[in-house]
């Protein structure tokens, strides 16, 4: 009985070992493709695709800014960088949507709104930062001097001639803009008292630090403002306003101050969407959405 036990066992021990070995065995074997598979397999070596297995899918690159094709101005959905202007228009519909957006900068910063008839100064959460932090660093080198805003978004446009923008057109409706003057020098705006105020000359040379473009700058003005607005294919805006500062971000910032698409020269937002490849046409606020 004891023997057969054991022969029994020996048995069970045996076909254990052997079942092992065929499991390891199965292991090691390299799975074969499937008909489907290897006819997958021969379309891509056919079509010129190397090194991609069947669930991998071909690397693309992404647009550098998406298209938002819900809206008639497609750049709205770039955030710091939309374009607002007589081409890249936006509804009265979008622009009551975005005040909704945007933060009040005197109770955050105390940074007051020199001009009461224009209401509080309303600006992008991720602009205020950057735009409390510039005028300290203007109270900071200018002593008992201070910044204040003369405007910043709006909810319509105005009608003064070509300084302004009707509603639908304007920077403004952004939301990453405000008209800034140091009280100490008067709120009045106009390019006959550039000599007046001497911040804005500073603000022109150090408001990229803190992501800010000079918007309006003579050299993109498109002619005298005498003339008709000339906003072209090129990149003109139309206006000249020494006042008029619009958060684009600190890179671009940089680059448009710094003229790297433009030879150096101090560079127009809408230029510099063009020279980058986010804009073909600065002439059409629905391309790539025909």
């Amino acid at each position: 009985m004891k023997k057969l036990v054991a022969v029994i066992l020996l048995n069970a021990m045996l076909i254990a070992i052997i079942v092992s070995l065929i499991i390891k065995k199965n292991e090691e074997k390299p799975l074969e493709d499937s008909p489907e598979e290897e006819e997958k397999v021969l379309e891509l070596e056919k079509s010129g695709v190397e090194d991609m297995t069947i669930s991998d899918s071909p690397k693309t690159s992404a647009p550098a800014t998406p298209v938002d094709c819900s809206s008639a101005n497609y750049t709205t959905s770039w955030k710091s960088l939309m374009l607002i202007n007589p081409n890249f228009k936006v509804s009265t519909a979008w622009i009551a949507s975005r005040k909704t957006e945007l933060v009040n900068l005197t109770d955050l910063y105390g940074i007051n709104e020199l001009n009461h008839w224009n209401g509080i100064p309303l600006i992008d959460p991720e602009a205020a930062p950057n735009l409390n932090a510039m005028i300290k660093a203007y109270e900071a080198e200018h002593p008992g001097h201070t910044l204040g805003t003369v405007s910043c978004f709006r909810s319509v446009g105005t009608s003064c001639g070509r300084m302004c923008a009707a509603t639908g057109e304007s920077d403004h409706h952004a939301g990453y803009t405000c008209d800034l003057a140091d009280p100490a020098y008067g709120y009045a705006l106009g390019t006959d008292f550039n000599a007046n105020h001497p911040e804005w000359a500073w603000l022109h040379e150090n408001s990229y630090k803190f992501g800010f473009i000079d918007r309006f700058i003579p050299e993109w003005a498109g002619g005298p403002m005498s003339e008709p607005a000339n906003v072209d294919a090129n990149g003109t805006t139309g206006l000249y306003e020494t006042w008029h500062f619009r958060y684009v971000g600190t890179g671009p910032a940089y680059e448009i101050a710094t003229g790297k698409h433009n030879n150096g020269s101090y560079d127009s937002l809408e230029h510099y969407l063009k020279a980058t490849g986010r804009i073909k046409n600065l002439l059409s606020p629905n391309q790539g959405c025909e």
